[in-house]
Formats: C-alpha cells, sequence, structure tokens
C-alpha cells in the first residue's frame, strides 16, 4: 500500500527524520522497541515548558517545575507539573483531559498525601475541600518529596494534621464508626478512588445470603474475620497449603488477591462500564463470569482456588445503586437462559437500598465491632506479611507486598515490564500500619455512669470486701477495661512508625456521646443483719444523680472512710467529691490519655491510677497531684491490685507484673515501685486480682484463660480456659480459698485454685462486666446497667437493680 500525505503546518524536513526513526524502532525486538519509543517520548516531553498564559493569576510566582503524571483510574496521563505561590497546575501533553490546564488552589487544599504507585514511593495525592482531586506521579521518589515539601511550605496551605494513634483512640472508643475507621486505614494504607489497582478494600461481614430474614444477634451470621478469604473453606485450604510444600523458590498460599483491579471492575459493572471495556479490551466478559447474584459470589469466594476477593467500600454505601442495571447494559446472556441485569439480592434484602443498609447496619453490630480488629490485623496489620502471616493462612505472591522490588536494580527492560504488568493486575497488599496486634473496639450502650451502691448504710468500695461494691456503667471497678473496651496501643509498640499522619480533614464528628453522670445508689433503713447473712440487697434506691464527668467513667472507689468516692475517666482526670452532699473535692488532669483503673490505698490520702499511656500514677489528695509516676508497661495499663505494699499491674502487652510498693500515709513522698515478678501470657491481659495474702494473682485474658500465678517462684498453680470469650471481670473471695469469673460468653464460674477444680458454674441473663464478693454473695454489673446479687455457694439470683441505661 501506497499513501501520500500533503503537510499544511509543518515541513517535510521537520517531521521526516521522527518517521525514519519509529520506523526503525518498529523493526526491533519488543523490549528494545519500547525503550526507544519511551526515549524518543522523553526527549519530546523535556522540550514542551509549562504554558504560563494558562495560569490563572500572570502575578503568582513559580515555586517549581517538573515532570509528572496524572491517574485516574486505569489511565495515567503525562504532562507538565507547576506549583506556584497560588496553585498547583498540571498541563498534559496531549488532549485527553477535558480542560488544557487542572488546578488546585492552594488555600482550599484539605490534604496532601504522600502515596505508593506500582508499589514505588513517588505518588501524591491532593484533595480540595469542593471534593477536586489530583493524584500524580513523579519520576522517582526524590522529585516526589521535593514537591511534597514545596507545597507545605507555602504560606496559604496549613493542613491541621492528627495521628494514627489518635484515629485508633477514637474507634476504641466509639467516637467514630466501623465504616469511617476501616476508610481512615485504606487512605493511610495508600489505598485512593483514584488508583483502581490499591481501591479502597472492605471485609465481607455477613456470611448468610440465604435466609429470609438477617438476624444481626446470630453469630452464625458472620463471617470468620480472624480468618482471610482464603482460609474460611478447610478444604480449599488444605490445597492451598499442600500446593505451598511442593513450591520452590519464594512460596505463597494464594496467587490472587483479595484486591485487585479486575475484582474492583467486576463489582462496578454497571455503575462504570467504560473502566470494564477498557480493561478487557473494548468487550465485557463473558455473562457466566460476571457480577450476577450475591449468594453465587459468596459461595465462589469460598470454594474457588482462583476467588478469595473481599469487598469494596460501595456495598456499605446506601442506595447501592451500583447493583443496579441503570444504564441499560447489554451484558449479555447466562449459560442458563437468564439474562444479566440487576444484581440478585439475598431473600433478606427488599431492594438493593435495603441490602447496602442491612450490610452496613452489620458492619457496625455489636459482634462485627469487638471482632474486626482480627481482620485489621490481617489487612492492615502484624499478620499482613512475613512468619505471621504465614500462621494466619494469610500469605500472598511477593510481588503484592511493598519492598518486594527495586526497579533501579533490573536492567532487564521485558522483566521489569512484567513485573510491573504482575503489580497492575494481580493486587497491591496495603501499606503495613500496625506490627502488634491491634486491639478490640470499645461495646458499650452509650451510659458510663457510676452507681455507688450502699447496703444498709454502708457504701461500698472496690477492691477491699470489708468496704463493699462500686460499679461503673462503662466498665469493671478494680479492672475497669473489658475485652470489649481495649485501650488504643501505645505508638512505640503498636504503630508502625512510618504510618503517614492522618489528615484532619478525614476526621468526623463523634458518632455517639455518652452522658456521664455518676448515680448514687443507697437503701431506705440501715437495718443489722443476721450473722452470716447478707445485707439487704433487695432495697437499693436511688440517692442522687450526678454528671462529674465529661466522658465515659472507667473506674470508681469509695474511701475508707465512707466519706468520699473517687473516680477516673477517659477524660484523663481524676475527681473526688463528698458522698453526703456531692461537694467536688479535688479534680485534676493526669495523664494526656484516658485513665483505666484506680485503687485507694490505706488512709485515702493517696490513690493508684492506670493509664492508656502504659504508666501507674500516685495520687496525693493532700496536695492535689501526682507525687510519683511508674512506667510499668510497653503498652497501655488495664487493671490494677494492691495489698499489704504489694501491686499487681495488667496490660494489653500481655503481661502482669508485680512489684512491690509499700505505703505509709504520713510520708509525702513514695518509696518507687520494685518489680518483683513479670509474668507472661499468650494474650492481652484484661483483669487481675490479688489474693487476701498477696501470695497469688490471678489474670484474665482476652481469648478467656483465668490463670493463677504463685507470685514468690512465678509459677502457674492453676490455669483453665474458662470463657470462649475474653475474661470481663475476676476476684478472690475474702479467705482466697475461691475464685469468680465473668466473661464475654455470659458464664458465671465459681473455682477453688488450691483444689484446681471449679466448684459451681451458671450462665447469667446478660454479660456482665464486674464483680465483688460480699458476705457469701456475688455483686455484679451487668452491661445493661444492672446491678445482680446472687448467693456465691448456689449462684441463686437474691435481687437485680436498675443502676444505669446501659453498660
Amino acid at each position: 500500500m501506497r499513501c501520500q500525505f500533503s503537510l499544511s503546518y509543518i515541513s517535510v524536513d521537520e517531521v521526516l527524520p521522527q518517521i525514519q526513526t519509529l520506523q526503525r524502532a518498529s523493526r526491533l525486538l519488543k523490549a528494545e522497541h519500547q525503550k526507544l519509543v519511551n526515549s524518543i517520548v522523553q526527549e519530546r516531553h523535556s522540550k514542551v515548558s509549562f504554558n504560563v498564559s494558562w495560569l490563572e493569576d500572570l502575578y503568582e510566582e513559580t515555586v517549581v517545575e517538573l515532570l509528572g503524571e496524572r491517574v485516574t483510574p486505569l489511565v495515567t496521563n503525562p504532562g507538565r507539573i507547576m506549583l506556584t505561590s497560588s496553585r498547583i497546575y498540571f498541563q498534559p501533553y496531549n488532549n485527553v483531559e477535558v480542560e488544557p490546564v487542572l488546578k488546585l488552589q492552594l488555600s482550599e487544599l484539605k490534604y496532601v498525601t504522600k502515596r505508593r504507585y506500582l508499589l514505588r514511593h513517588v505518588g501524591l495525592e491532593c484533595l480540595c475541600g469542593s471534593g477536586e482531586c489530583m493524584f500524580l506521579v513523579l519520576p522517582s521518589p526524590r522529585e516526589r518529596n521535593r514537591l511534597h515539601e514545596a507545597i507545605m511550605a507555602q504560606p496559604q496551605v496549613s493542613l491541621s494534621q492528627d495521628s494514627l494513634e489518635e484515629a485508633t483512640l477514637n474507634w476504641l472508643r466509639g467516637d467514630m464508626s466501623n465504616y469511617q475507621y476501616l476508610m481512615l486505614l485504606n487512605f493511610l494504607s495508600d489505598r485512593s478512588f483514584n488508583d483502581i489497582m490499591q481501591y479502597p478494600v472492605m471485609p465481607w461481614v455477613v456470611a448468610d445470603y440465604t435466609s429470609s430474614s438477617l438476624d444481626l444477634k446470630h453469630p452464625a451470621t458472620f463471617r470468620d474475620l480472624s480468618k482471610p478469604i482464603g482460609a474460611l473453606n478447610d478444604e480449599r485450604l488444605a490445597f492451598f497449603k499442600e500446593r505451598y510444600e511442593q513450591m520452590r523458590g519464594t512460596k505463597f498460599l494464594y496467587g490472587t488477591h483479595y484486591s485487585a483491579p479486575g475484582y474492583v471492575l467486576y463489582y462496578l459493572v454497571r455503575a462504570a462500564p467504560e473502566y470494564l471495556l477498557c480493561l478487557q479490551n473494548g468487550k465485557f466478559d463473558q455473562p457466566n463470569r460476571l457480577f450476577h447474584k450475591i449468594s453465587r459470589t459468596w459461595e465462589n469466594v469460598n470454594t474457588d482456588h482462583a476467588d478469595v476477593k473481599e469487598l469494596i467500600p460501595e456495598f456499605y454505601q446506601p442506595p447501592g445503586d451500583f447493583l443496579l442495571n441503570l444504564q441499560n447494559l447489554d451484558l449479555g446472556v447466562r449459560s442458563d437462559g437468564v439474562r444479566v441485569n440487576d444484581v440478585i439480592l439475598p431473600p433478606w434484602a427488599k431492594s438493593a437500598e435495603d441490602f447496602t443498609t442491612k450490610l452496613q447496619a452489620a458492619l457496625e453490630c455489636d459482634y462485627v465491632s469487638s471482632h474486626l480488629h482480627h481482620w485489621i490485623d490481617l489487612v492492615f496489620g502484624y499478620k499482613q506479611r512475613g512468619e505471621e502471616a504465614l500462621k494466619a493462612d494469610n500469605l500472598f505472591h511477593y510481588l503484592t507486598y511493598e519492598g518486594s522490588f527495586n526497579p533501579e536494580f533490573i536492567r532487564d527492560p521485558e522483566e521489569l515490564a512484567a513485573i510491573e504488568l504482575q503489580i497492575k493486575e494481580f493486587g497491591q497488599t496495603p501499606k503495613q500500619l500496625f506490627t502488634q496486634p491491634h486491639p478490640r473496639k470499645i461495646v458499650v450502650n452509650k451510659s458510663p455512669a457510676v452507681a455507688l451502691v450502699s447496703v444498709d448504710g454502708v457504701v461500698c468500695s472496690n477492691g477491699d470486701t470489708t468496704q463493699g461494691l462500686a460499679t461503673t456503667s462503662s466498665s469493671t471497678v478494680s479492672q475497669p477495661l473489658t475485652p470489649h473496651s481495649h485501650p488504643p496501643p501505645s505508638p512505640p509498640l503498636h504503630i508502625n512508625s512510618n504510618a503517614p499522619p492522618l489528615p484532619a480533614a478525614a476526621q468526623t464528628p463523634p458518632t455517639n456521646r455518652y452522658d456521664e453522670w455518676i448515680h448514687i445508689d443507697a437503701p431506705p433503713d440501715s437495718r443489722s443483719p443476721a450473722k452470716g447473712s447478707c445485707r439487704d440487697t433487695k432495697c437499693l434506691t436511688l440517692k442522687h444523680i450526678d454528671k462529674v464527668h465529661k466522658e465515659a467513667v472507667s473506674a470508681v472507689g469509695v474511701s475508707h472512710d465512707s466519706k468520699s468516692y473517687f473516680s477516673v475517666s477517659n477524660d484523663k482526670t481524676i475527681k473526688v467529691h463528698t458522698l453526703e452532699d456531692n461537694q467536688l473535692l479535688r479534680s485534676s488532669n493526669i495523664s494526656n490519655l484516658p485513665l483505666s483503673s484506680l485503687v485507694i490505698l490505706p488512709g485515702s490520702t493517696a490513690v493508684l491510677i492506670g493509664s492508656w499511656d502504659n504508666n501507674v500514677y500516685t495520687y496525693s489528695t493532700e496536695y492535689a497531684a501526682v507525687v510519683n509516676a511508674e512506667y510499668c508497661h510497653h503498652s497501655s495499663v488495664t487493671s490494677l491490685s494492691w495489698r499489704h505494699g504489694t501491686m499487681a499491674t495488667g496490660s494489653w502487652d500481655s503481661t502482669v507484673k508485680v512489684w512491690t510498693l509499700p505505703y505509709d500515709p504520713s510520708c509525702h513522698k513514695p518509696e518507687p515501685a520494685e518489680l518483683q515478678s513479670e509474668l507472661d501470657h499468650d494474650n492481652e491481659v484484661s483483669c487481675i486480682d490479688l489474693d487476701c495474702d498477696a501470695l497469688r494473682v490471678a489474670s484474665g485474658t482476652v481469648d478467656g484463660y483465668v490463670t493463677v500465678w504463685s507470685i514468690g517462684d512465678e509459677e502457674r498453680e492453676y490455669e483453665l480456659q474458662a470463657h470462649n470469650d475474653g475474661v470481663t471481670a475476676l476476684r478472690f473471695s475474702p479467705g482466697g480459698g475461691r475464685l469468680c469469673t465473668c466473661g464475654g460468653d455470659g458464664i458465671v464460674r465459681v473455682v477453688d485454685p488450691t483444689a484446681k477444680v471449679e466448684v459451681i458454674s451458671k450462665r447469667a441473663p446478660e454479660i456482665l462486666q464486674c464483680v465483688v464478693w460480699m458476705d457469701g454473695h456475688l455483686v455484679m454489673g451487668g452491661e445493661s446497667g444492672d446491678i445482680h446479687v446472687w448467693e456465691a455457694e448456689t449462684l441463686c439470683e437474691v435481687s437485680r437493680h436498675k443502676a444505669h441505661s446501659g453498660l
């Protein structure tokens, strides 16, 4: 074929050399061809300068000009990036963009975040309050950092940014929904809606897509969040493990990923068909392989050896239009004769909006909230890679992980192109944010009140059975933080120091607030009980109710003379009030993080306070100040116990530590604590208690185990899995011959730790959060806010009293 061209705007001498060069390139091998074409393109681009006539204001000063690319789903468009004193501009080399120049005003920026692109640190994403966004890719990390620093140095850019640990704290306290927190983790781990190769990933949480109704109270409704999708089916997992053992070289369990461009567009084919057509070379996939039915997709991800995909955020965003064929696309007819149209929903969903609304409710329900940290460990945390990933059956192809290759060291163009294609099409694991187990979320009924229970005129206190009982509605007393109310992790231990800061614009207002009231209960008259009998626990009446903290109360205690009560809170303060007329005696800020527990020392002139900042503080009521601080653990202190100069502390660092801490009320400056024993556990410690002689300490962990330790020789005297869920509370009897434990499974057990036998057990009508022995009875606080009084020997209920509107 012979063609003739007539050139109107350029001479033959100018264009002919370029045509001849491209002709030579066409005869080369593929790798050499691409290399030559790239060099031609780069040379041409380097000669193009930014057209300053497109500046919004001719008085703008140029700060930096760089080569780069703008990323949109499945498209990277090369061009020139210019930062001026007022704006960021992107001028593409072609006319693919709608506008000849794209711009963002610096004063409107809400966040500027460094991003990965193809597992390399060369991306930068900028977002304005109007929703305008620009995802830019620079040639190298050095140039990306140069642009980022230049933007942040401009006086118009004022971005208030909070840390990852602050976001985790907000979620743990219930000030951020599960959806919001997962989206923030996606944001911080380089997932972006602009990069379909790193699209935000969300978990399957519901496992029932066949029932006529969705029961969010039944555990069987939900997927096991402690396992990756590929490990949900034991038979399929056995296949993956057998294949793993037979592999040579770098081994992996799953050759496919839970998030990849093909999986994202599988879900979005009806909402964004142009992207799927781009990925599939202008054609839709075979009708039998298109997203057609929810239950069928769930079945596939549980059985298909090549399908381990998770969900995308759209599943939790009503009205769920992405499930509807609103564009009347011709998606073909399946082999069973059914035309592919709207996605077929489960029987329990009346519409796409109803389906996504119910999935949203499932994501936020108590069961998912208390188990979601397991999935976070798998996707964003310590089980994401390495040995822990292998133990958790969560190991993917090595090229899905950051740091798996360095393009600077790959000289073969074909090899580099193959690796980049693998990364583009087969998925990328999010940036690792956590390097230790993620704590559980607080699950509360939004009533952090404190009830001080008075029985026959004797006001009950925490810890000492001679003083009785004090309960809080947000937690237990001497062990105030339950497995459902983990404190945030300590940054040095749990948070990946390389995690980027969290933009304030991504923070949302709290989803709920607490009422922060303290309730004082008392009986009408005082009468002496018969010898050996319980005081009249049936006659509890509300005396007064007072708001004393700005946030949830975490622990409370009554002075030894029953004239005042102490309370600590998530608002980081301790407060002391008179019991008679509720006058405020003391109010002090103790820490930068919430306070978890307290013990009132003899004489009531000093208090030990456990904090989420890993410290135990000694607070003097006489001086209204902290007189000593001990750094006790590598993570948050969850519980305290003190008897006869011995202090025990429990923590989320999976240890119980026993300290020598004598206390003399006449001494203004207490002696520093001296470590006596360190007792290691397999999981986080939720509660502890010293026996009456301070010779043994009992500990409960989040996996349901209870251990009684001999302090002197640091040995386990007795251990049992007392509960199928976390231990919420435990307490020795006054003489130490019995130990009562309560768990998240609703079971109450009384055991004899010396004889190593269970004495009696019973299922409670609700999960109990705290327990105290009193005159042969157990007085326990439930998550509904009720106080239960049971006979200790028979576990028969004596009385039940409404103290709070919630946990």
